[in-house]
């Protein structure tokens, strides 16, 4: 899922775990906050992976956050967005380079 107003991009725990994708320490945790300020889960993220993303036969790298996600496996968020910056079609749901 695409998610502009997510800072980090993020990836579920619970993929992680069941796929047993590497993780690496993060050199400071992230508090997660909603849009009003207030926190968001019951603890701070503490880890990260690093994979490849392919879209349409490209491939970018993507580092994100591990935390539990309720309704998408991956958030691509601002960070990636604003790095690779593809073109959204957001009525189609395409991302084109």
């Amino acid at each position: 899922m695409v998610y502009s107003g997510c800072t980090h991009t993020c990836i579920d725990e619970e993929l992680v775990k069941k796929k047993k994708i590497p993780t690496k320490k993060l050199e400071r945790p992230i508090t997660c906050r909603n849009s009003d300020g207030t926190i968001a889960g019951k603890k701070d993220i503490t880890k990260f992976v690093k994979m490849d993303l392919n879209i349409n036969g490209h491939n970018k790298q993507l580092d994100a956050v591990v935390t539990p996600l309720q309704s998408s496996d991956l958030f691509v968020g601002h960070d990636w967005l604003t790095n690779h910056n593809p073109e959204i079609d957001w009525k189609q749901g395409i991302i084109k380079f």
